[in-house]
């Protein structure tokens, strides 16, 4: 009996000590980027040894994707299948840019550091979804426009650009406008492709 009882409360230290590295992990990500968390680091803010976090993950991959789905639980982007239940297009647009861009201002030490791990291999699947999000999104902030048929590639290129994380930067950080005032520009943009 008493075998069994160190057992779990091993097991329980080896669950709280991963908890703890996964959450330190993560709070450095979303302050200094994951490109510059080292292991030190994020073992120091967990209050672990070094070996310890190694154990736990062996390999940058697993590490940064078991912290990509804590943030994602904490903070979920936006449902895009919530934006299909708005008719008008453009409503369709403002609405969803206006709650991307504040989930970017959240996220953008995250979001700001995606280009160092591009070619990491093991996160191809990462960035496949990541990928296949943005599709999604744009396929349904398009329907519903009433552009003619030489215009749909320009139509797809402003939305694709208006969902970008690195235009939503360039508008708020380096132009200094507020996230609604950028949404708004963004509508804005897209809209003057329509009639």
């Amino acid at each position: 009996m008493a075998r069994r009882y160190r057992l779990k409360a091993r097991a329980q230290r080896q669950e709280d000590n991963r908890r703890r590295i996964v959450e330190a992990a993560y709070q450095l990500h979303m302050t200094i980027g994951a490109s510059r968390a080292t292991t030190s680091a994020i073992a120091r803010l967990a209050g672990v040894r070094r070996p310890t976090v190694q154990r736990h993950f062996p390999d940058l991959v697993s590490l940064f994707m078991a912290c990509s789905l804590h943030g994602m639980q904490l903070d979920p982007p936006p449902d895009p299948a919530a934006w299909q239940q708005l008719v008008d297009p453009r409503h369709r647009l403002l609405t969803a840019l206006c709650e991307l861009y504040p989930y970017y201002r959240r996220n953008r030490a995250v979001f700001g550091d995606i280009p160092n791990f591009e070619g990491v291999p093991g996160l191809e699947a990462l960035f496949a979804a990541l990928a296949q999000q943005r599709d999604r999104q744009r396929g349904i902030l398009a329907e519903g426009w009433q552009v003619a048929d030489d215009r749909q590639e320009s139509l797809m290129a402003a939305l694709g650009h208006a969902l970008d994380f690195w235009a939503w930067r360039s508008l708020t950080e380096g132009q200094g406008l507020d996230d609604e005032k950028a949404a708004l520009l963004m509508a804005e943009m897209v809209q003057g492709l329509a009639p």
